[in-house]
C-alpha cells in the first residue's frame, strides 16, 4: 500500500508538471490582457490585437497608437510613426512566464523602433524582471537634414528593471553616447548617461531614491572657435514619506535634491567642484497630492486656480521648510559658498489671501562666503564688495568675505544690525550670482 501511495504521488507530480504549462500559459494570457486593459493615458493608447496560446509557448501582438492630435501631427511632420505593433514571443514554464518582444512600425520603417527588444520574465510570485535594449541609431531624417541637422545619433542603450507585486521597483539605465551635429559645424556630444531608481509610486508621487549622471558634455562651434565642456555631472534625489499612525492628514513629504559638477570648462573660465543642494521638507502630503496634478495642467481654468490656492493654503497651514543647504563652487581657482534656510511655521490660515501675515511668519537665515582672491581678480565684484564693506553689510573673515542675514517678523537683519523688509532679500541674494 505504501508503494502504491508513492507511485500515486509520483504520478500526480508528473501530471501536475505536464499540465502546469497550460496553467502558466493561461496566467500569462490573463496578465497580458489585464495589463493592457488597465492602461490609461491621454497621449497614447495600447490595445491587444491577438493572443494565440499554446502548450509551452504563445504568440501575441499588441498595438501602441498616439492619440494626442498635436503630438501625432508633430511626429508625422518629423517623419516618425504614430503607430507601433509589438510582436510578443511568450514562453511558459513551471514557475514563470517569459517573453521577447519586437517592435514594428506600421508606417515607414523606423530604424530605432526596429532595433528595440524587450525581454521580460514574470514569476508566479508576482515579480517581473525586464530588459529593454536598442541599437545604434541615426535619427537624422530627410526632414531634419533639410533643417540643418547633419547627424542625430544615439548609441545602443539599455534599461533593466525589477518590479515587485506590491509596486516596489528598481531600475537602471545607460546611454553610452548621444551626438548632434549641424551643418554649420556646431556640435553637441554627450558621453555615458547612466542612472538608477529604487522605490515606488504613491498617488503618482515617487517615493525612494534616484540618480542620473553623465561623464562629459561637449559643446563646440568651429565657426566661432568655441569649445565648452562639462565633466562629471550628477543629480541625486531622495523622496521620503513620513506617515503618522491613525492620522493620515498629518503625513508629510520631504525631498532632498543634490546636483554635483566636477568641472566646467568654458570660454569665460573654469568652474570646479560645484554643488547645488536644495530640500523641501515636511510638506503636508494631502496638500502636495492635490497640488501636483494642478501644476501639470496645460491650461489653468478659474476652477483649477481656486483648487491650486486651496492646496497651497493647506501646505502653508501645516508649515514647511525650503532650504538651499549648499550652493558652492571653485570659480577661477577660488572658493565661494552660500546657503539660504527658510522655515514657514504651522498655523498660517488662508495664506493665499493673507500674504502680509505669511511673510511675517517666515523665519530663517542666509549666508555667502566668498574668497578675497576671487573678489580681487573680478573688478565688478571688487566694486560691489567695497560698497558692502563700507556699509558694514559684509565683514572680512580670514581669507574670505562673509555676508549674512537672519530673517524674522517680515524683516531681514544684516550683520551691522540694520533691518529691512523681507522682499529686499531678493536684492541681497543677487550677490550670489
Amino acid at each position: 500500500m505504501n508503494e502504491l501511495k508513492k507511485y500515486a504521488a509520483i504520478g500526480g507530480a508528473v501530471v501536475l508538471v505536464a499540465c502546469w504549462p497550460f496553467a502558466t500559459g493561461k496566467i500569462g494570457e490573463a496578465i497580458f490582457k489585464d495589463g493592457i486593459a488597465s492602461y490609461h493615458n491621454a497621449i497614447i493608447e495600447v490595445e491587444s490585437v491577438s493572443y494565440d496560446r499554446g502548450y509551452l509557448s504563445s504568440q501575441a501582438q499588441s498595438r501602441i497608437h498616439v492619440i494626442d492630435q498635436g503630438l501625432s501631427q508633430e511626429l508625422e511632420h518629423a517623419g516618425y510613426p504614430t503607430e507601433i505593433l509589438v510582436n510578443h514571443d511568450i514562453s511558459h514554464g513551471l514557475f514563470s512566464v517569459s517573453s521577447v518582444s519586437k517592435f514594428v512600425s506600421t508606417g515607414d520603417t523606423s530604424e530605432f523602433i526596429q532595433g528595440l527588444t524587450l525581454t521580460t520574465d514574470s514569476k508566479l510570485t508576482g515579480t517581473t524582471d525586464l530588459l529593454l535594449t536598442s541599437k545604434d541609431t541615426n535619427f537624422a531624417t530627410a526632414d531634419l537634414q533639410a533643417q540643418g541637422v547633419e547627424k542625430l545619433f544615439l548609441a545602443a542603450a539599455e534599461l533593466s528593471a525589477t518590479i515587485e507585486k506590491d509596486g516596489q521597483f528598481s531600475l537602471t539605465y545607460q546611454l553610452p553616447k548621444t551626438e548632434l551635429r549641424l551643418d554649420n559645424q556646431s556640435a553637441m556630444i554627450v558621453d555615458n548617461v547612466a542612472g538608477q531608481s529604487v522605490g515606488h509610486y504613491i498617488d503618482d508621487i515617487f517615493i525612494g531614491e534616484a540618480d542620473i549622471a553623465l561623464d562629459k558634455l561637449t559643446l563646440s562651434d568651429t565657426q566661432s572657435n568655441s569649445h565648452n565642456e562639462i565633466k562629471g555631472l550628477k543629480y541625486t534625489s531622495v523622496n521620503q514619506l513620513t506617515e503618522v499612525k491613525d492620522k493620515a492628514e498629518e503625513n508629510s513629504f520631504t525631498t532632498q535634491n543634490r546636483l554635483i559638477l566636477e568641472e566646467a570648462l568654458t570660454d569665460a573660465g573654469v568652474v570646479k567642484n560645484g554643488v547645488f543642494d536644495i530640500s523641501f521638507e515636511n510638506l503636508n502630503y494631502d496638500g502636495l497630492k492635490a497640488l501636483i496634478p494642478l501644476l501639470q495642467e496645460q491650461e489653468l481654468t478659474n476652477e483649477n486656480v481656486e483648487k491650486l490656492l486651496l492646496s497651497f493654503d493647506l501646505l502653508a497651514a501645516k508649515g514647511f521648510n525650503v532650504n538651499i543647504n549648499e550652493f558652492s563652487a571653485e570659480v577661477l581657482g577660488s572658493k565661494l559658498n552660500s546657503n539660504v534656510l527658510l522655515t514657514l511655521p504651522a498655523g498660517t490660515a488662508r495664506a493665499s489671501q493673507n500674504a502680509d501675515q505669511l511673510i511675517k511668519t517666515v523665519t530663517g537665515s542666509t549666508e555667502l562666503v566668498i574668497a578675497k582672491k576671487l573678489v580681487d581678480e573680478t573688478p565688478e565684484l571688487r566694486m560691489q564688495m567695497d560698497e558692502l564693506l563700507i556699509n558694514e553689510f559684509a565683514v572680512e573673515d580670514g581669507d574670505n568675505y562673509r555676508l549674512a542675514a537672519t530673517i524674522s517678523d517680515g524683516q531681514i537683519e544684516l550683520l551691522n544690525g540694520q533691518k529691512m523688509p523681507l522682499f529686499m532679500l531678493l536684492g541681497f541674494l543677487s550677490y550670489l550670482q
